[in-house]
């Protein structure tokens, strides 16, 4: 989830003096509606899936940490929320130096679901993964048990279970590629990084990317903040 201080669009920086950058990249996204029958929701997770969240299988990793050696973890979440809007968001940690090439890598890959949408490979790999996992959500009586009582706490209807496998089913090629262009929105999302900006700006030595083809390089510091109480640090 992206703090506070960054649901705007733009960039954001917090200095530290540390030898890996942490970033992150994303936006508000939905919420569930009142019936839990939002078909989107389904689409939305094998996506982000495909993106960033099926760890080596999944594009952002395989590319950012795997191709290029940028990172060692990467990769991408999507929540969906039940009071209000979750979020989507990019993460990873790389040297100072090749946070923007980083960051354009993920971008790239946003817009490449965008435009090209996923191979049939692809989505056979995610909505399988979702279906045979979905079992462990009630290995233990303790598990039984946690998920009853949140569906009691947020209005959870029982069908959502009952129909989760049949809708992760349903979910197309061409539903991974909808909700991809309708929900994830580049202009607006925001970057957080957190790091050696004199290191970060400038790029990294081969010139592949530089901090200044975001936002035109307009950035907003943000003060590093203790962690218990939030108050700024000295």
């Amino acid at each position: 989830m992206l703090p506070a201080h960054a649901v705007k669009p733009g960039l954001y920086h917090v200095e530290k003096d540390i030898p890996q950058a942490k970033v992150l990249i994303g936006h508000r996204t939905i919420q569930w509606d009142a019936k839990w029958e939002n078909p989107d929701a389904y689409a939305l997770q094998v996506m982000n899936d495909v993106l960033g969240g099926g760890g080596f299988t999944s594009r952002i990793t395989k590319r950012v940490r795997s191709d290029e050696g940028l990172a060692y973890s990467a990769g991408s979440s999507l929540g969906i929320g039940n009071y209000w809007p979750g979020a989507f968001s990019v993460f990873f940690q790389t040297k100072n130096p090749t946070v923007a090439f980083a960051s354009e890598i993920a971008l790239e890959e946003i817009a490449s679901v965008q435009e090209k949408g996923v191979t049939a490979e692809e989505l056979a790999t995610s909505r399988n993964q979702f279906v045979e996992t979905f079992p462990q959500n009630f290995e233990s009586p303790a598990d039984i048990a946690g998920i009853f009582a949140a569906d009691e706490y947020i209005g959870r209807p029982h069908a959502y279970w009952q129909n989760y496998r049949a809708a992760i089913g349903r979910v197309t090629s061409a539903d991974v590629q909808r909700v991809a262009k309708q929900y994830l929105k580049q202009p607006e999302m925001a970057f957080l990084v957190v790091g050696k900006w004199a290191e970060i700006e400038k790029g990294d030595a081969d010139g592949k990317a530089s901090m200044k083809q975001f936002f035109e390089g307009k950035v907003t510091r943000l003060p590093l903040r203790d962690p218990l109480t939030l108050k700024p640090l000295p």
